[in-house]
């Protein structure tokens, strides 16, 4: 583990000194995720003004399903943005290069382009989400908050595993985006609660893209409308997404064609 945070440590300053080189460009990313954070704030605000709950969630209810979109929007942009290079390895050779290195090629795929600009703005996010919570007409018990922290956890294995799966599927079809921008869309609908889905939509993305459990189930966890099923498939689900990727990326390795052959 002392080894991999050494070269955590170094690919952040690669990376952080790759950003800073256009100042101008990385400010203006940086407003431009703020401003687009605040309209969305505001279209929240603007629903109910005409409507005292949504799906039987508080205004300020439905902004924690939105600031826990962000947060874990975010640790994936931040820390898995890597494999969005990836495809570009496979086509031109640099994965030959890689794998030939005393490093886990996962590892480096994965963490190589550490985004310190989304890594900043997990601050007002947190802030926020402990402002929100204040704000909340029940009282949070330390249960739930530890609940909803520890499916915070399980929801960030299942980004590490699609994040993963997508890494395999570049390996056999030379094409990624369609996937990760298919789990990027599917991430938004989290932005509002799950019961505003019709039941097949909810079953969708609960058991084949699980987004909802990655967003839904500790918010529901924190506001004590988590059931012990959910919980136990929450658990399930996550860990057979990590796993599966697992065993299908040593597999997809095994399978994998050098540019040179």
């Amino acid at each position: 583990m002392k080894k991999y945070f050494k070269i955590w440590i170094k690919l952040v300053s690669l990376a952080t000194s790759s950003y800073l080189t256009n100042r101008i460009d990385s400010l203006s990313f940086f407003i431009g995720k703020l401003v687009r954070f605040s309209f969305f704030i505001i279209l929240i605000f603007s629903i109910f003004k005409f409507t005292n709950d949504l799906a039987g969630y508080s205004k300020y209810e439905v902004i924690l399903f939105f600031l826990t979109f962000n947060f874990m929007d975010v640790i994936s942009q931040a820390f898995f943005r890597g494999i969005y290079l990836f495809q570009n390895d496979i086509k031109l050779g640099n994965f030959d290069y890689i794998i030939t290195k005393p490093v886990s090629p996962l590892f480096y795929s994965l963490t190589r382009l550490t985004d310190i600009l989304d890594s900043i703005f997990l601050i007002p996010i947190i802030v926020l989400l402990l402002l929100t919570m204040m704000k909340l007409k029940i009282m949070l018990s330390l249960y739930s908050i530890l609940l909803y922290l520890v499916f915070l956890f399980f929801g960030i294995l299942i980004i590490l595993g699609l994040h993963i799966i997508s890494a395999c599927v570049t390996i056999w079809v030379l094409e990624n985006e369609s996937f990760i921008w298919f789990y990027r869309d599917s991430m938004t609908i989290t932005r509002f609660p799950p019961e505003i889905f019709s039941s097949k939509i909810q079953f969708i993305f609960t058991y084949i893209m699980p987004v909802i459990i990655i967003v839904g189930i500790p918010v529901k966890a924190l506001l004590g409308k988590v059931t012990t099923m959910s919980i136990i498939i929450s658990l399930v689900v996550s860990m057979v997404f990590l796993i599966g990727s697992l065993i299908f990326w040593n597999f997809s390795l095994k399978h994998y064609s050098s540019a040179s052959s």
